[in-house]
């Protein structure tokens, strides 16, 4: 009995030893994996914490980019944040990439004519520094972006000097305040920008540019430490491709294009620019509504503008002489049709040729004006002027205004940038939300590119194949009182009309003096000659006549100097406009009305004249559409971003 009970006990004090063996057992194992969840909790914050800077440093990124963008868009413009001076621009590490070919090397930019760093020299403003921001982004060496990501055209970076740190660090500043967390000590900074060439594209063996450039921005998150050092907390990049905003689509526009028809029977008229149709266009009277101008030649098409004498120096000098002291009715106006004059006495494509013979005197159909009605004492047979400015027959082809491109633009979101979706009649909604706006009161005295869309959001198509889009917007028709808009257009309306309505203040210029284009090349070079003008100050009246004067000083301010030069631009004349900029519409254009356009009007449905008996609307080209356009303070965007890349 007193066996058994010690067996018992013994039996009892084993298990109670076992037992607190697995307890310290079981109390390890629920330590290891306490401390495990606690290391990895602490991993996971650690890496939450470093995916939060991460993306902080990219959104660091971003703010630059469009800071960069901002740049492109308002130069050197006092209402962007900051501005970068010069001096904090490294544009000595360019590596010329012209081809986009990798099989041919870059060269390094050495200041010399051969290879120049970008903008070298370019100050079209006359501010004392290189133009690095400012339009045209192509053309010569100098304008365009050709470096390549390790030999960049421009860099700003905060290792290369303590001014570029100072600016970089004030820029982000400016840009992110105390982002995003200055009171422990913590903040974003843009550390580094480049700007080079856009990537390249092959295509049937050549390479082309995809878009003007590339800019890349790495933006870093950091910490200050007590002694003043910093503790990088995290860095990312962020790449961008940048378009120019293709207001000028084909490089050549004018006052007037149609992409279809041109009807030109009342009393519409065309000034300082070429006026095109892609298929016949019919004139009124034969050709007497039309203004003469300066003899020329027929072009290869409508990009060129050739003079007559245009490769012969001496029949140019001997007819600039011979013109000298008359007026030219308009020096820069030129009608050019794919298809047929329907009133022109042949089918040459210059039906109207200027045949003066040097050393005859000018005769019928070669002077550059229309004579009085009444024949004068100069010569009272003479009742034509020269309309070898008329051509026929020659590739034409259409301003392409993409559908699609200029809606995303109008979705960007940049300021003075609108989309409109269609409600009703001739009302919209800006982005599909709010209240309804008659389209007069949305455009009306106000600056901005303005997209109104088609009625059913999608692009124009003519499902019925009866020659017009079915899904465009009603006629819009402003009528009376005053009306005017600066800036871009792009209309999806059956037709646009203006009738009786008085414009906004605008700044007309005529263009440059007409020149002998003797390479071809659309501009002026030193050694051509050219026509000298005595500009008019007023745009219609007495006193609006250009009169070929030999001995103008007439200087580009619009000042008379010491010699004649060859000017650039005409001089400022203040007047009225109902649109200032571009107008596009994918249906037709009603050219009758009172009204004045400055700029170019593009109609891809046909352009003709439904109501006669409504007026006289006047086209105006603004040369400046070619290369420097929108004008500064517009504050329209000029660059688009059409691609993003980060370093994800």
């Amino acid at each position: 009995m007193q066996r058994s009970k010690m067996v018992d006990r013994r039996a009892r004090e084993r298990q109670h030893g076992s037992a607190m063996v697995i307890a310290l057992l079981v109390m390890a194992m629920l330590t290891l994996l306490g401390v495990s969840f606690l290391l990895m909790g602490e991993t996971e914050n650690r890496i939450a914490q470093n995916e939060k800077r991460g993306e902080q440093a990219l959104y660091t990124a971003e703010s630059g980019v469009r800071m960069v963008k901002r740049w492109f868009d308002r130069p050197g413009d006092a209402g962007n944040l900051r501005n970068p001076p010069l001096a904090v621009i490294d544009r000595s590490l360019r590596m010329i990439d012209a081809d986009g070919d990798p099989a041919t090397a870059p060269v390094a930019a050495d200041g010399t004519a051969a290879r120049p760093f970008y903008k070298q020299g370019i100050d079209e403003d006359a501010d004392g520094a290189d133009d690095v921001f400012r339009k045209p982004y192509r053309g010569s060496l100098e304008h365009t972006l050709l470096g390549t990501e390790d030999g960049p055209d421009m860099r700003i970076d905060e290792a290369a000097s303590p001014a570029a740190k100072a600016f970089l660090t004030d820029l982000s500043g400016a840009l992110m305040g105390n982002y995003p967390a200055a009171a422990q000590g913590i903040r974003a900074r843009v550390v580094r920008i480049d700007v080079y060439a856009p990537p390249y594209v092959e295509q049937a063996g050549a390479w082309l540019r995809f878009g003007m450039a590339t800019v890349k921005v790495i933006g870093r998150i950091y910490r200050v430490l007590p002694d003043g050092t910093e503790q990088s907390l995290g860095q990312r990049m962020v790449k961008v491709v940048l378009n120019e905003i293709p207001f000028n689509p084909s490089g050549d526009l004018g006052p007037l294009h149609s992409c279809d028809y041109l009807t030109w029977n009342g009393e519409f008229s065309v000034h300082w620019g070429i006026a095109t149709a892609v298929n016949d266009a019919d004139l009124h009277n034969n050709h007497d509504k039309q203004a003469v101008s300066l003899a020329r030649v027929a072009p290869p098409d409508r990009s060129t503008d050739l003079l007559w004498g245009w490769d012969n120096p001496a029949d140019f000098a001997a007819y600039k002489a011979a013109i000298d002291g008359l007026i030219v009715e308009d020096p820069w106006v030129r009608f050019m049709t794919e298809g047929t004059w329907l009133d022109a006495p042949n089918a040459n494509p210059q039906p109207f040729p200027f045949s003066w013979v040097p050393g005859t005197p000018l005769d019928d159909g070669d002077i550059p004006y229309h004579p009085a009605a009444v024949p004068g004492p100069w010569h009272p047979n003479w009742w034509d002027g020269s309309h070898s400015n008329m051509f026929q027959h020659l590739p034409v082809g259409c301003p392409e205004f993409d559908y699609e491109l200029w809606k995303a633009i109008a979705q960007s979101g940049s300021p003075f940038v609108h989309y409109y979706t269609w409600e009703a009649g001739t009302t919209f909604k800006e982005n599909g939300l709010g209240a309804a706006i008659p389209f007069r009161d949305i455009t009306d005295d106000q600056t901005g590119l303005f997209f109104f869309d088609t009625a059913d959001g999608v692009a124009p198509y003519d499902d019925a194949a009866d020659g017009e889009y079915d899904n465009l917007t009603p006629k819009i028709k402003i009528q009376g009182g005053t009306w005017g808009v600066r800036g871009m257009l792009y209309l999806n309306a059956f037709s646009f009309q203006s009738h009786g309505v008085k414009g906004r203040d605008a700044t007309f210029k005529a263009p440059g003096e007409p020149f002998q284009d003797a390479d071809q090349n659309r501009r002026w070079d030193p050694g051509e000659d050219w026509i000298n003008l005595d500009y008019p100050t007023k745009l219609s009246g007495p006193g609006s006549d250009y009169v070929a004067d030999a001995g103008d000083t007439m200087q580009d301010d619009g000042l008379p100097g010491g010699a004649a030069i060859r000017n650039s631009r005409g001089p400022a004349i203040d007047d009225e406009a109902n649109i200032w900029g571009i107008m596009y519409n994918n249906g037709y254009y009603d050219a009758t009305g009172n009204a004045t356009y400055y700029g170019s009007v593009v109609s891809k449905s046909g352009i003709g004249e439904f109501d006669p008996s409504a007026g006289t609307p006047d086209h105006y080209w603004d040369e400046s559409l070619r290369d420097d356009w929108p004008p500064d303070g517009w504050n329209l965007p000029r660059v688009a971003i059409t691609r993003w890349e980060t370093d994800m």
